[in-house]
């Protein structure tokens, strides 16, 4: 990470490889009130199509968000995430989060910084790609 006073635009976040189990994809449905069962039930969601318990769209805007605030340090603060899913994910899937920097500027309350950020699966494909705007205080 650059220093706390400047980022240059078009910087890459490092990428973060990740995948979600089925104990996190239940437990997300429970705090979200989705009880879909395809995003907890394997038995169910195999019989509707798919290749295990599906990830929720809105754990991938999460995560977008999450692994900002992790690139951008302890004291970032998230001042919006917006998103578009284009692809699904199952439980145990490897998925990878990347970022760039489209813009940093200087604020009021410190660095304010604009990510184009993706989860994509292993093979590329992009599962949900947005944008994620934050401040590091100065």
């Amino acid at each position: 990470m650059t220093g706390p006073e400047t980022v240059p635009s078009g910087e890459r976040c490092p990428a973060r490889a990740y995948s979600h189990s089925t104990v996190q994809l239940f437990r997300f449905s429970a705090v979200s009130w989705n009880a879909h069962r395809i995003h907890y039930d394997e038995p169910y969601a195999i019989s509707e199509g798919f290749a295990g318990p599906v990830v929720q769209s809105t754990l991938h805007g999460e995560m977008l968000a999450r692994h900002a605030l992790d690139w951008a340090g302890p004291d970032a603060r998230l001042r919006a995430v917006s998103w578009r899913n284009r692809a699904t994910a199952v439980a145990g899937e490897p998925l990878v989060w990347r970022a760039s920097v489209r813009e940093a500027a200087p604020g009021d309350d410190g660095l304010r910084l604009c990510l184009d950020a993706a989860i994509e699966k292993a093979d590329g494909t992009p599962c949900a790609v947005g944008t994620v705007e934050l401040v590091r205080p100065a």
